[in-house]
């Protein structure tokens, strides 16, 4: 990890960032004839710098937060991004559509996310400021987990 030295008295000053969140109201299509309006908070925590975190607080039922990369997310804002669970369509402005649409998808069921594409877009700025692109590894603890792979208890 790069830590820059203080000029000053010659010490190794750790800037520690903090965790980025963002509550966004968001539709969500369950079926063709069902869609609700739920609160989804949007985490990136730079000791995890290639993921993001979607929660699900207040819902009606209790809703496992999802992961992935940051990288999916932000490519589809301009393009078709994603395969398998997790897959981002940018804003279709033919149809009227100003937001990303999210598509999560598990072995029991899948649901569609309309996300507002502006405040997405104004919240994944934000995350690549806190943690430039190219720069994740260098933030990424590897300490613990070594230690859990090499001295399981």
């Amino acid at each position: 990890m790069h830590h820059p030295t203080d000029p000053t008295n010659g010490c190794r000053c750790v800037r520690k960032r903090q965790v980025l969140r963002r509550t966004l109201s968001v539709r969500v299509l369950l079926s063709a004839d069902e869609a609700v309006q739920l609160a989804v908070c949007f985490v990136h925590d730079p000791s995890d710098p290639l993921a993001v975190r979607m929660d699900f607080p207040g819902s009606p039922e209790q809703v496992a937060p999802w992961m992935f990369s940051r990288d999916l997310l932000y490519a589809g804002l301009r393009a078709p991004s994603g395969e398998g669970d997790v897959r981002v369509w940018p804003p279709c402005r033919c149809h009227g559509l100003d937001s990303v649409r999210i598509l999560l998808r598990s072995s029991y069921a899948a649901a569609v996310l309309f996300v507002p594409a502006d405040e997405l877009r104004d919240w994944l700025e934000e995350t690549f400021a806190s943690v430039p692109a190219g720069e994740e590894y260098a933030h990424l603890s590897w300490e613990g987990p070594l230690e859990r792979l090499l001295y399981p208890r």
